[in-house]
């Protein structure tokens, strides 16, 4: 792929919330809450400040190396053989993590609307609607971000019935979890908060000054860090916290709570938007790892290692996995995940400077 630009700041903004907010976003509250309980939103708050320090790394290095992207940048500082191997550790994520995203959505459907509707088949619709946006370019994928922009507004939207109605005691008590349990908060947040990575395989193709482009990322990195606060927040005002343990999906049973005149089952509703929320954030997962794909390969071809890749993505979707299994899953790859895209950004920061590597300037 040229430099060229190909994203305007707009698009880079909603680029970054996508791939933040996906099917994590509806077991987030349950996850942390079973750590940090009350203090789940410290957990938060403090897993959003750490992302916000490796958002500075990797602006610091988009002003190095304004011209590359993130596999480009490992080559540079690793050397070429080195490289490869963390090239293939860090697409095997965006494709693991496409994966995941694509089985968590799926289970959710099978449990929250079709029941009785084998998973493959819906699997496969799903993955034609994926297919024809990642067959897309670039400059088309983003214009679909910005697009289904509203989707993401909805969240903040729906949530605050709870501040009306719900009950403020359930926040009570406060500094109940300890260190320890607002550390384990953090881990269990990773799922959710760990798509900021992927804003540095398209840096260098968005418009802007590194600088400008920071200001956007971190906009969009807080207003993702406010949405998932507010949901955790009225999950806890809206159920008790026996009903918080039990509970997989806080927000959507809040959302299942609420009853209008002309909509009975407003959840059903949401979930049938939502899908298109989740399109887009597995199409971002995918299309990163294509490009590091075609990396390691030395090929252009990209519509046949996209539709490699979301083929390797379905093949884990069509076995029988349970939603425990789905669970031991996640709790297994979140704490590697962050380990590589919270210190793979910061070394490759030290080691550029200390070799003192840079790109081809502006």
């Amino acid at each position: 792929m040229k430099n060229s630009t190909l994203l305007g700041r707009t698009q880079l903004y909603w680029f970054f919330v996508h791939a933040q907010i996906g099917v994590g976003l509806f077991s987030l509250s349950n996850s942390v809450y079973n750590f940090a309980k009350t203090d789940g939103w410290i957990s938060l708050f403090i897993a959003a400040l750490i992302v916000q320090a490796v958002l500075y790394c990797l602006y610091r290095l988009n002003k190095r190396f304004p011209h590359d992207s993130l596999y480009m940048v490992i080559e540079k500082v690793f050397g070429k053989v080195f490289s490869k191997i963390i090239i293939v550790i860090l697409l095997s994520y965006f494709i693991l993590i496409a994966a995941l995203v694509l089985k968590g959505f799926s289970q959710l459907i099978a449990i929250w609307i079709l029941n009785l509707t084998p998973e493959p088949i819906f699997l496969t619709l799903f993955l034609f609607a994926c297919l024809s946006l990642l067959m897309s370019s670039l400059t088309i994928i983003g214009r679909v971000m910005v697009l289904t922009a509203p989707i993401i507004l909805l969240i903040p939207i729906i949530a605050s019935y709870a501040f009306v109605y719900g009950d403020y005691l359930n926040l009570l008590p406060l500094g109940l979890a300890d260190s320890h349990g607002i550390f384990q908060g953090i881990f269990a947040s990773m799922f959710a908060i760990n798509g900021f990575i992927v804003t540095s395989v398209v840096l260098p193709y968005t418009e802007g000054t590194p600088k400008q482009k920071y200001k956007v990322i971190t906009l969009a990195h807080w207003s993702v860090t406010i949405i998932y606060i507010i949901v955790f927040l009225t999950s806890l005002l809206t159920f008790s916290h026996g009903e918080m343990k039990l509970l997989p999906e806080p927000y959507l049973y809040m959302i299942k709570s609420f009853s209008l005149t002309v909509i009975e089952r407003l959840d059903l509703i949401f979930l049938s938007i939502w899908s298109i929320s989740i399109i887009t954030t597995y199409v971002i997962f995918v299309y990163c790892g294509v490009m590091g794909l075609m990396k390691i390969f030395g090929t252009t071809r990209y519509r046949l290692l996209a539709f490699i890749t979301v083929i390797i993505t379905a093949v884990p979707n069509l076995m029988q996995i349970s939603t425990y299994q789905y669970e031991h899953w996640l709790k297994f790859i979140n704490i590697p995940s962050a380990y590589l895209t919270f210190l793979l950004p910061l070394f490759l920061f030290i080691i550029a400077k200390l070799r003192r590597i840079k790109g081809a300037s502006l």
